[in-house]
């Protein structure tokens, strides 16, 4: 089964919990992923429809649900930092995951998906994409430039990390009390954390615990062509360990687009895609109607659901 996350819905403006749960029926959608633009009003309208059985939640994007006083252009996936070395911040993003976890359990989603914070520095992501841009990143001002902000992320991670692991101890035993799966996700940003190594090393840590790998496959991309991972890398080290996929097309540094859409073969990442336990569609506005169900059909008719 594959599932459409509601960040297809969600920027639209006066779009009620009843509406998207109905328009994901109406489009043939037997599952869905709830995430961070959904307010604690639309919240309230969609359980009793998906308690009823209407559609099942398959998995949940942390932070869940928006509160209604928090603008929707405020809704983030990093809204509240688990990196942070500063207690109070720490504590509070734990105690909305834990929130979410909650939800998830209530509603019988199997997994939480997890964005773990950053390390904070000075990222120039603006001369990063220009460089790529202009075709310049292979270049020697592009290596260098690159190479040198890899390096300050690695020479500031350390106190971010430390954070990170301090997190995941509790959100691990609470999700194992929950039944819940967390899926840490691959990001798009290359200070955000996890980085590649650094996911190995979480998975490591809490080896027999709730902990996962959750693939994005927009974010993978991006991130190959602007030579930061290898092409491949991601699914080829932590496919044992994905518990789902966000799935979406992406062309340079554009991503969230319906499959087919952009320039992922989708075709040449089936067999590793496939064993991931849960399937999300995550595309955005930028995709029409018609764009998103020709994704579907196509992702479902080379085997990846």
């Amino acid at each position: 089964m594959i599932g459409l996350s509601t960040a297809w819905f969600t920027e639209r403006e006066g779009i009620t919990g009843c509406d998207v749960v109905g328009e994901i029926v109406e489009l043939g959608f037997k599952g869905m992923e709830l995430e961070y633009r959904v307010t604690e009003t639309m919240y309230r309208e969609m359980q009793p429809m998906i308690l009823k059985g209407k559609v099942k939640v398959m998995s949940i994007h942390n932070f869940f649900p928006l509160p209604d006083d928090v603008p929707l252009s405020r809704a983030s996936g990093d809204r509240f930092l688990l990196s942070s070395p500063e207690r109070e911040e720490r504590d509070l993003a734990i105690r909305m995951t834990i929130r979410t976890i909650e939800c998830a359990q209530h509603l019988g989603a199997a997994a939480v998906i997890l964005h773990l914070g950053k390390v904070d520095m000075e990222t120039e992501n603006e001369r990063l994409y220009d460089l790529f841009n202009r075709q310049r990143l292979d270049g020697p001002e592009g290596r260098l430039f690159l190479e040198d902000k890899l390096n300050e992320r690695r020479e500031k991670r350390g106190p971010h990390l430390e954070s990170v692991f301090f997190s995941l101890d509790q959100l691990n035993h609470e999700a194992e009390k929950r039944g819940i799966l967390l899926g840490v996700e691959n990001r798009y940003y290359y200070h955000e954390i996890p980085d590649f190594e650094e996911i190995g090393l979480i998975l490591d840590r809490f080896s027999g615990g709730s902990i996962r790998y959750w693939h994005d496959m927009g974010h993978a991309h991006v991130l190959e062509r602007l030579g930061i991972v290898e092409s491949g890398s991601l699914l080829q080290s932590y496919a044992p360990h994905n518990a789902g996929i966000h799935i979406h097309d992406a062309i340079g540094t554009d991503d969230h687009l319906a499959p087919g859409a952009g320039e992922i073969d989708f075709m040449d990442l089936a067999d590793r895609l496939r064993s991931a336990r849960i399937k999300i569609l995550e595309v955005h506005k930028k995709s029409d109607r018609l764009e998103l169900m020709n994704g579907s059909d196509m992702v479902q008719g080379i085997g990846i659901i």
